[in-house]
């Protein structure tokens, strides 16, 4: 999600919509750029992965890796570098994604500026050597940013190492499975990790289904998506903190799997990730627009999973949370006047959040269900309560692990509290 705040219009379903306020179709919010709910292929313009050297002695730069890029990179006349970040497609939200590998023939401190044809700078680089710093986090640059042109200036030191700089810690399809694996949320028994589909470029889309209940009786289910807008990764390690917590070796954790049936979608967007896009994936579209009509087949094939799924079994949906990241903590939930069922988790599970973390700020904006994304699409499915929720870009990974960790731990009691209810009706 972008960072701006939202105004909402109104847009008329195919299918139920009791709750909707007007009936003016929804053409976006106020922070999007015109047709982004056309969800047809807009094509996108592939970066061309090279070496670039300039100077002598030579400063090169490189963008041939997963999550890379960069478009052009030359000397100013002031001996100042300049890299050229542009985007796959426009027009398109200012989320600026950039990341390259860059060393020289000799060692040096680089002035480099970071410019954005199509945007303004967002994201404070972050750096760390390619080798030699395993295990230890990225390292934050200092950055001068223009507030006329939107470009951004920093230092950066080089040498013969080379050293990874990007927007935000790169997470890309390649490292979900050891990551998963690092977190003990695909080890156990009790997860299975399959392929669903593939994305537009043939990347698989993996879901991930994690229960210990084996009883006939109807079973509750928790959907969590993350990873639709790539360069969102606070979201995505939020979503992964909360994995590690439905997966724990605790007291509520097992409660939780004995009841609950958790299907679990943590990259949604593979291709746009991989590619270093800026928000969209390997169609030129936002897939966070496309729950209505299903023209990609990253959306598509999870809706097909989980519909599939659900009718297949005794199942009933409960709750669904998907992962996003901005420049604030903030909850996007539907509106409380909204009948769900169960009704009005996250106004439930909001202050158990703020409670136990008062000296850090979550902002909440509700709703309507009239737009086409995610959390609408389980709401006019399953008639429950879903939730957007953004994590701040700027979060120290510690307090994020330990608040999206905390915030399941809620979020289970509740739901585990609730769904006694429901089931005994």
């Amino acid at each position: 999600m972008h960072p701006y705040k939202a105004f909402t219009y109104c847009f008329i379903f195919l299918i139920s919509l009791s709750a909707c306020k007007s009936s003016e179709q929804f053409t976006g919010y106020s922070y999007d750029p015109p047709n982004v709910t056309d969800t047809r292929d807009k094509g996108i313009e592939l970066q061309k992965r090279r070496v670039v050297g300039v100077d002598s002695p030579k400063v090169w730069i490189s963008n041939e890796f997963s999550g890379a890029r960069f478009t052009d990179f030359f000397m100013d006349s002031d001996s100042t570098y300049r890299l050229i970040i542009e985007p796959e497609n426009e027009p398109i939200n200012n989320s600026p994604w950039y990341a390259f590998k860059i060393w020289s023939d000799r060692p040096a401190m680089i002035p480099l500026t970071i410019s954005y044809p199509d945007g303004r700078h967002r994201y404070q680089p972050k750096s760390i050597l390619e080798k030699g710093e395993n295990g230890l986090p990225y390292a934050f640059l200092p950055v001068l940013e223009d507030s006329s042109s939107g470009d951004a200036l920093i230092y950066i030191p080089v040498g013969r190492n080379k050293r990874i700089v990007s927007a935000q810690p790169l997470q890309t399809s390649e490292m979900i499975r050891n990551e998963l694996i690092k977190r003990n949320i695909l080890g156990p028994s009790f997860t299975k990790i399959d392929t669903i589909g593939y994305s537009k470029q043939g990347r698989p889309l993996i879901e991930l289904t994690i229960t210990e209940n084996s009883g006939s009786e109807k079973k509750p289910v928790l959907v969590i998506l993350s990873r639709q807008h790539p360069p969102e990764v606070t979201g995505y390690l939020g979503a992964l903190s909360a994995l590690k917590a439905l997966t724990a070796d605790e007291p509520m954790a097992r409660q939780f799997r004995e009841t609950f049936v958790i299907k679990a979608y943590p990259m949604v967007n593979p291709d746009g990730v991989d590619n270093g896009h800026w928000r969209h994936n390997a169609g030129g579209v936002d897939l966070n627009r496309d729950w209505q009509y299903f023209n990609q087949p990253e959306t598509a094939a999870i809706r097909n999973a989980i519909t599939s799924f659900m009718d297949e079994g005794d199942y009933r949906m409960i709750y669904a949370i998907d992962y996003h990241s901005t420049d604030e903590n903030i909850f996007y939930p539907i509106l409380s006047d909204i009948k769900t069922t169960p009704d009005n988790i996250t106004q439930q599970w909001i202050p158990l959040i703020t409670e136990e973390y008062p000296d850090i700020v979550f902002n909440i904006e509700e709703f309507d269900t009239n737009s086409p994304i995610s959390k609408n699409w389980f709401y006019h499915t399953y008639g429950v309560d879903a939730l957007t929720y953004e994590i701040d870009d700027r979060m120290p990974t510690a307090v994020l692990d330990e608040v999206s960790y905390r915030a399941m731990h809620h979020l289970m009691d509740l739901l585990l509290k609730n769904w006694v209810e429901i089931s005994s009706e």
